[in-house]
């Protein structure tokens, strides 16, 4: 993928045959070997092209001018009706007319893993009757494709849904299409998650946990997960016995008098039925091999300071025990914060402003690792 006039362009594999089925729908026709060239070429494109080919298709399928001209459109119609296969390209016609068409014609299951992303796609198009045929067809074939297909699409899909919607005109696109109340779907798209070396994999946990297709493999995720922050998602998920998401954006005031505000994240959370104790999990955190891990353990443990009776302490004593000789200065330093708190009780308040301007002690509640922010909420 190169720069090319201010353009992120697609691959010459996939431009080419674009333009041979251009210049064949300009003269009216649509040859069947350049509409199957054209639908496996973007079949073979990786998901994260989808928008580029969102944009680039249209482009290069409305070369000829405006839709209308000349009755393009009723011709580019005609065409779709009659032409195997041209459903797919039409997918991303600059008339809102085709795609709906293009929508309304899709029959069994898309033939790869990029076609059924751009279908559910759809549902965030511009115009509403399209929006509508596209909501459709979801439901129509997504049912009918297999749980490791739909987990690929719902992995690509999960951390871009939340953001669709028509401002507060419409609501938001739920992931309801994406089947993962399908136990095989829902296990195909955790060992998705689990095995990931890369990538959203821990923000794609958190927006899959809307629905409680997951929660029985959390338990698994908190052990195997290879990234780090997927096993951390999965533990504070067990150890909050409930699953938080981001849930959009409130205004917070700042200054009153002056009307200055600021935007802070809404977090919505679904209780979760969980087969171990929360200090089941608070120990697996703490002997966790990640050390954005272990200071999950460290905050939630601080967390509960001045919530939670004293004697009640004696039960999390193994676990601070192993945290205060963690590797990790920041760990130890909580630890010891809490051993003090618990043994003189709650700091006055020049020991809390002290304690609050030095550098190497940790916010009692927040942590931050690498710029993301794990919030331990209430």
């Amino acid at each position: 993928m190169g720069l090319m006039s201010g353009r992120w362009r697609l691959p010459e594999t996939v431009v080419v045959p674009l333009q041979a089925l251009a210049r064949g729908l300009a003269t009216g026709r649509a040859p069947g070997i350049e509409v199957e060239r054209v639908r496996a070429a973007l079949a073979a494109l990786p998901l994260r092209w989808l928008m580029i080919a969102e944009m680039e298709v249209g482009h290069l399928l409305d070369m000829r001018g405006p839709p209308t001209q000349s009755g393009r459109q009723t011709r580019d119609l005609d065409l779709l009706r009659l032409t195997p296969g041209l459903e797919y390209p039409f997918l991303f016609h600059k008339s809102g007319y085709c795609r709906e068409a293009a929508l309304r014609k899709l029959g069994g299951q898309p033939p790869a893993t990029f076609w059924t992303a751009a279908i559910a796609y759809r549902q965030n198009d511009w115009v509403e009757p399209v929006r509508k045929a596209a909501c459709d067809c979801v439901s129509r074939l997504f049912p009918l494709l297999a749980p490791e297909v739909m987990a690929e699409a719902a992995y690509f899909l999960l951390t871009r849904m939340p953001m669709w919607g028509r401002w507060q005109l419409e609501p938001k696109v739920p992931p309801d299409g994406l089947l993962l109340e399908q136990a095989e779907v829902a296990a195909a798209l955790a060992h998705h998650i689990g095995r990931a070396t890369s990538g959203p994999a821990g923000a794609v946990l958190r927006q899959a946990l809307r629905q409680p297709g997951l929660d029985g493999h959390l338990p698994a995720l908190a052990i195997d997960a290879v990234q780090p922050i997927v096993r951390l998602v999965a533990l504070h998920t067990l150890i909050e016995g409930a699953a938080i998401w981001p849930d959009g954006h409130e205004r917070e005031i700042v200054n009153k008098p002056y009307q200055i505000y600021r935007e802070v994240p809404v977090f919505a959370r679904r209780p979760i039925i969980r087969p171990g104790s929360s200090s089941v999990y608070l120990d697996m955190a703490a002997r966790d091999r990640s050390v954005i891990v272990r200071r999950l353990a460290a905050a939630t443990l601080a967390k509960q300071l001045g919530r939670t009776e004293t004697e009640s302490w004696m039960e999390h004593e193994p676990v601070l025990t192993l945290l205060e000789r963690d590797p990790d200065k920041s760990i130890r330093d909580r630890i010891a914060f809490i051993r003090r708190f618990l043994h003189q009780g709650p700091p006055t308040l020049v020991q809390a402003l002290e304690a609050l301007c030095s550098p190497g002690t940790p916010e009692p509640v927040r942590d931050r690792d690498l710029g993301r922010d794990v919030e331990l909420l209430d």
